[in-house]
């Protein structure tokens, strides 16, 4: 009988691999907190891993296919009400499957011999992948919240339906106008207005008067300026002045139409605002020879908020802006004596940014040591590179942390009357907006305006009807304007008595 060494029948026993290793229960937790179901797998619940991971698996599938536009366009769903109220349903729901996942990995698998110091690891390592995991989706429902109160707000204006008189599709033949039905890829016209309410004033005027053109099928888009001093824009018609031309300021229209809806708006039950808008859109898309399709009102006082959840925007100058008079009803009355922005590219928070927009007087000092004197065409043109400052932001992926914030201030800041319905197709046109090519156009002086007969008297900027029409015939094709004013042999407002009034 043969008899072996104890040490050589103990090496028999002992497998060639070692046995797998016991699960660690806080790795299962982790496992399932990355994607439910992995931390079943680690454990060998394979049934239970499939059960887990098969609705999470069912839910990105559909996502991708909502994506990528297999299950249909989307686009304008994406930020319906209802939707929304989908996706926070949704959110909740996933939120309780992870958490679900996350104890089972964890607590459910743990065998009865793990030692007390793991088990202790093992609680404290599911608390903090809940709480981690609660804050995840709460993030979520808050964005997602704040994002249905944002778009209630900004899409919240009415309508401005043409006031009488206004270009129409039948003067001459123009371009079709989307208005209500837009289809995302027709050219759209929005007038933007920026009004300057705040404590301190007491009449609110419309201080930035823009229009913003998009094609998106031309993948081309265009910023058109008119200073607030404009002069003799054309209205709708002459029922409230008989040669239908305004003889002030065009950024007192709104104000103005606004507190006699009665007389301005006539054939329909307007509201002050609205018909002040209505007049609005109808004079300057008159005065460009464009339908303007939509309004959108932004809040200067709001405008600084927004900039501020975002961190700020980078401004360049060419030299040191000093402006003595600077108006700093806004909240820039902080500062003692006279506004001051320094050259260069430097960064600014929402009240300088506000100020480098709103100034428009005083001089840029250059390095040379001359003095460029600023007017008004000077500050439409910083109002461009802000707006132009602030879509690069907004285009930059790192807000998600600020998100909540950028969107509250956004709500509080912008309103339109684009209805809510066709959100996403509006949404189609940011990458043309925040792209790298958009035309900017400022009709100043001494291109598109002549300077005022007598300033004293009233500083009204006279129209160049001419260098107008020529300049939106080269943005949207000559076939394409419409409008009596722009294209009319009519000498223009008799200026005669101003030139010959008495300065008081």
């Amino acid at each position: 009988m043969l008899h072996f060494p104890a040490s050589m029948i103990e090496a028999r026993r002992t497998p060639a691999f070692p046995s797998r290793a016991r699960p660690r229960p806080w790795l299962a937790a982790l496992l399932s907190f990355l994607f439910p179901g992995m931390g079943q797998a680690y454990g060998g619940a394979i049934g239970l891993a499939l059960v887990f991971a098969a609705p999470v698996l069912v839910l990105i599938v559909l996502v991708v296919a909502v994506l990528s536009g297999v299950a249909g366009n989307l686009g304008n769903g994406l930020l319906s009400t209802r939707f929304l109220t989908g996706v926070l349903v949704l959110d909740a729901a996933l939120l309780l499957w992870r958490a679900a996942a996350i104890i089972h990995g964890g607590l459910a698998l743990r065998p009865t011999s793990v030692a007390r110091r793991e088990r202790t690891v093992t609680l404290g390592t599911v608390g903090a992948l809940l709480l981690l995991t609660v804050a995840m989706h709460a993030w979520v429902g808050i964005t997602v919240l704040q994002l249905e109160g944002t778009l209630s707000q900004v899409f919240g204006g009415t309508r401005a339906e043409p006031a009488p008189g206004a270009p129409q599709s039948g003067d001459p033949e123009p371009a079709a106008s989307p208005g209500a039905n837009w289809d995302g890829k027709e050219p759209i016209t929005v007038l933007l207005l920026g009004t300057d309410a705040a404590p301190g004033r007491d009449a609110v005027l419309t201080d930035v008067v823009m229009v913003l053109s998009v094609d998106p099928v031309a993948e081309s888009a265009v910023m058109i300026s008119i200073p607030r001093d404009t002069g003799y824009v054309p209205l709708p018609d002459g029922s409230v002045y008989p040669d239908g031309l305004f003889p002030e300021k065009i950024n007192e229209l709104v104000a103005r139409a606004s507190r006699d809806p009665d007389t301005w708006c006539p054939e329909g039950a307007a509201t002050p605002e609205t018909c002040g808008l209505r007049v609005m859109e109808s004079a300057i898309g008159t005065y460009l020879g464009v339908k303007i399709d939509h309004y959108a009102l932004v809040d200067m006082a709001g405008f600084a908020e927004m900039i501020d959840a975002l961190g700020g925007l980078e401004l360049c100058l060419p030299g040191q802006l000093v402006d003595p008079e600077f108006d700093g009803t806004l909240g820039n009355n902080q500062r003692d004596g006279p506004l001051i922005l320094p050259a260069g590219c430097n960064h600014y928070d929402g009240l300088d940014a506000l100020a480098y927009a709103r100034s428009r007087k005083g001089w840029i000092e250059m390095p040379d040591g001359t003095r460029e004197l600023q007017n008004d065409f000077a500050r439409a043109d910083r109002q461009q590179r802000v707006l132009l400052a602030l879509r690069d932001e907004l285009a930059q992926a790192n807000t998600l942390l600020e998100l909540p914030g950028v969107l509250s201030a956004i709500g509080r800041t912008v309103s339109t009357d684009f209805p809510r319905e066709q959100a996403g197709d509006l949404a189609t046109l940011l990458p043309l907006i925040t792209g790298p090519s958009i035309d900017r156009v400022v009709l100043g002086y001494p291109d598109y305006v002549d300077l005022p007969v007598n300033p004293d008297v009233n500083y009204l900027l006279i129209p160049n009807r001419d260098a107008i029409r020529t300049e939106m015939a080269r943005i949207f094709g000559r076939s394409a304007l419409i409008g009596w004013y722009v294209g009319s042999r009519d000498p223009g407002p008799d200026l005669s008595s101003e030139a010959n009034a008495e300065t008081p």
